[in-house]
């Protein structure tokens, strides 16, 4: 109804104060939503993904996204385990709460599988690296490079914090123990996916055996948002052909 206004800054304030990051559900939620919007049954339902994106893209072009920086603080320390959009999410709401926040990844950057499993071509990633800096403009301290377990210990971080959020993500993939799985040249989708995403933001691969569609014939096995990204990821790396496989009919 605030758009049908064309009041975009409240619309934004509105769209803020349920998502934080709607510039990223905006461009990659498979959007439920629209197809349980009641005008379905008889009309076409309102475009609540693409209306989300087009109030958040306008917000930051009209410089209406700024930081929003606690006017008392708690004096509390929260730590936060992986920086993903739940962790990205956790770490500006707590920040916003007065807290001392600081927010712990693995990874070179923040973002999780939106940085490292969702292709530029579906969301570029400076949509992250401008909310990167608005998180630390509100006062959260964001350590990368650092994994929990290994660079620092769980112990450390019980002693110097007073509460631990952990948003780590779920990334054992689903393997498909079938007849010839272990033949060379198969690979999990998100083995794929991260190592070109590294590729494109000029990231070291390190030790890693390199995977490329180039000039050959791909087979991606799984019809979903993944196997999609396959796809794209495959062709602009210069396949020669791609077939993809899908269990529904």
């Amino acid at each position: 109804d605030l758009i049908f206004q064309a009041n975009y800054k409240e619309a934004s304030e509105v769209l803020h104060s349920t998502n934080n990051f709607p510039e990223f559900t905006g461009r990659i939620c498979p959007a439920p939503c629209q197809e349980s919007c009641t005008l379905n049954i008889d009309d076409q339902p309102v475009a609540i993904k693409t209306i989300e994106c087009a109030i958040i893209d306008k917000a930051w072009e009209q410089g209406w996204v700024k930081p929003q920086i606690p006017e008392n603080k708690t004096g509390k320390k929260v730590a936060i385990v992986g920086s993903g959009p739940a962790g990205m999410a956790a770490a500006q709401q707590l920040a916003r709460a007065g807290h001392n926040v600081t927010l712990f990844e693995k990874n070179a950057k923040i973002g999780g599988l939106l940085r490292y499993g969702i292709p530029d071509f579906k969301m570029e990633k400076h949509l992250i690296d401008r909310r990167h800096l608005q998180m630390e403009q509100e006062g959260v301290v964001i350590r990368t490079n650092i994994e929990v377990g290994i660079t620092v210990s769980m112990k450390e971080l019980d002693q110097n914090f007073d509460a631990i959020v952990l948003s780590g993500g779920a990334e054992e993939p689903r393997d498909l123990p079938v007849p010839g799985r272990n033949h060379k040249g198969v690979h999990f989708a998100m083995d794929f996916l991260t190592q070109q995403n590294r590729r494109v933001s000029g990231e070291e691969l390190g030790k890693v055996k390199e995977i490329s569609a180039k000039d050959k014939h791909v087979v991606v096995i799984g019809g979903g948002d993944t196997g999609s990204d396959c796809v794209g990821t495959s062709f602009r790396q210069g396949a020669t052909t791609v077939t993809q496989l899908e269990i529904m009919s």
